[in-house]
């Protein structure tokens, strides 16, 4: 396993990662910060956080983390392309973001003219992505044109294009074939993310009609369908529509899981009704706030011991806005890519949370929407007891999946070595020798001409010129020989030469870089 190509490929998709994991956490508990004390019930508690200036606060806290939530997928998808990018990471930065807009775009502009799409009108699987209204694919959809401009962009990025195309030589050829490319992926996308959200929403049917089994079905497939940003599919048409439940209470029909739940918690009559929160996430509310913090727990354990404390901060804090909120994201991505076995016993852990709290009728919402795990366990648990909400069996089930969770994921990340926080290995980046790119001639040539690789500061270059900064001008070649090595001509600077070579420059600038090392 160690040595295989595909652990390998795995162990460079997590450090690369890593970038926008390490983000999650604190985006987390901002937007933790923000809901929980914006929340309904705990006003109602509190009075004194209605205040404006607070609840402006919390606003500005929820905004902030939100900023990292609502763009995940193409912070994911810049991530990609510069970690998997050999030289000219910016380049390759700027390619993603691009693409990752011409994609939404395409499909945007396509679904739009075939009615499928209604800017003013949004359907579930539809939402704005950066202004514009498409399919939302998700974290997902960031990955594959992660993926897509990586790869052009290492095939791409030193090219050598006919002259008279020679001006998009090079890294500036890289944003303009990622462009086309998106165009297709946009096409391809729109074609297929309908077709699998249709299938969803089938599932979804299934699921209310099949008491217990369909329960489990509903917990583990909204973990599951996390990665792909279609767990949506699976519990927003049980909080708002009739698929979710319709109830008469104190005279009124009232359809849809949250919108039955919290007409139950303002009645002073109506009971809690097990097969209501179930789609409310009751059993949200033990993986959360127990089981994940013993996933967390153990990636501690599990890591290196000069890591462990790195290891610590990284885990607290992802941990905090799962137990208090239900926001999972951060524990979840620290182990998704690198072990994605983990994340499929985590789904079916889910699945039998969420059958428990079903056969145990423990009527204690997990969904945001509520205040998260740890609120709705007071406001909506605790002090709800007398409509049935059975909360005792909270913290029983919670100590039990917090053990599950911890042994399961220790034996197994010890088991199979995986690479979760604290335990990747060192890697010392190699710098390119001239062995290994002795291929090229003329390149070590420009290199010797420019007096060695000791006596060159920096490389750049603008359409025509490759502008290098020296250390000694003297030992720069003269026009003759330049004239050997194809150049129109060399002149000198204040700070180094100007070599003249067209539409080569720019080719020759990344080829230099990477063969001497210069980022």
């Amino acid at each position: 396993m160690k040595n295989s190509k595909y652990f390998s490929a795995f162990q460079q998709l997590g450090k690369v990662l890593m970038t926008p994991v390490m983000l999650l956490p604190i985006a987390g508990i901002l937007v933790g910060i923000g809901s929980a004390f914006s929340s309904v019930n705990l006003i109602k508690t509190m009075p004194f956080l209605e205040n404006h200036f607070l609840q402006l606060v919390f606003k500005i806290f929820k905004a902030a983390g939100n900023s990292v939530f609502s763009y995940l997928p193409v912070i994911f998808a810049i991530s990609i392309a510069i970690g998997y990018a050999k030289k000219e990471k910016g380049v390759a930065a700027l390619a993603a973001f691009l693409s990752f807009i011409v994609m939404h775009n395409v499909m945007s502009t396509l679904l739009i003219d075939l009615g499928k799409l209604n800017p003013a009108k949004l359907q579930t699987g539809q939402s704005m992505v950066l202004g514009i209204p498409s399919l939302d694919v998700g974290v997902f959809g960031g990955i594959i044109v992660g993926f897509l401009v990586a790869f052009l962009h290492n095939k791409f990025y030193n090219i050598s294009l006919p002259p008279v195309l020679g001006i998009f030589s090079g890294t500036k050829f890289v944003p303009m074939i990622s462009i086309v490319a998106s165009v297709f992926l946009g096409l391809v996308m729109a074609g297929i993310w309908p077709i699998i959200q249709g299938g969803l929403t089938s599932l979804s049917a299934i699921i209310n009609s099949t008491g217990a089994f369909g329960t489990v079905i509903y917990g583990l497939a909204e973990r599951a369908l996390l990665p792909f940003g279609l767990h949506h599919f699976v519990y927003l048409p049980f909080f708002f529509t009739s698929l979710g439940g319709s109830a008469l209470i104190d005279g009124k029909t009232i359809e849809g899981a949250v919108n039955i739940y919290q007409a139950q918690l303002a009645s002073p009559t109506a009971m809690f009704d097990i097969n209501i929160t179930r789609f409310v996430m009751n059993g949200k509310v033990i993986i959360a706030a127990f089981g994940l913090t013993g996933a967390a727990f153990a990636m501690y354990k599990t890591a290196r011991p000069e890591k462990k404390k790195f290891v610590k901060g990284l885990i607290i804090a992802a941990a905090i806005p799962a137990f208090f909120t239900g926001i999972t994201e951060p524990i979840e991505y620290a182990f998704l890519f690198v072990a994605p076995m983990l994340f499929v016993v985590h789904a079916l852990y889910a699945g039998l949370a969420y059958l428990l709290t079903y056969l145990l009728q423990v009527n204690v919402p997990g969904t945001s929407a509520f205040g998260g795990p740890f609120l709705s366990t007071i406001f909506n648990g605790i002090m709800q007891s007398d409509k049935g909400s059975n909360w005792i069996w909270i913290p029983i089930l919670g100590t039990a999946f917090f053990f599950l969770y911890y042994f399961t994921f220790k034996y197994m990340i010890l088991k199979f070595d995986y690479k979760t926080p604290g335990r990747e290995e060192d890697t010392e980046e190699t710098q390119v020798s001239k062995k290994e790119t002795a291929k090229d001639e003329i390149l070590y040539e420009i290199i010797e001409g420019l007096g060695g690789q000791d006596n060159i500061l920096s490389v750049d270059a603008c359409f025509t010129r490759l502008r290098v900064k020296v250390k000694d001008k003297v030992l720069v070649g003269d026009t003759a020989l330049w004239k050997k090595l194809g150049a129109n001509g060399v002149v000198q600077v204040s700070d180094g030469v100007q070599v003249i070579y067209g539409a080569k420059a720019d080719v020759y600038k990344t080829q230099i870089r990477e063969a001497i090392g210069l980022d």
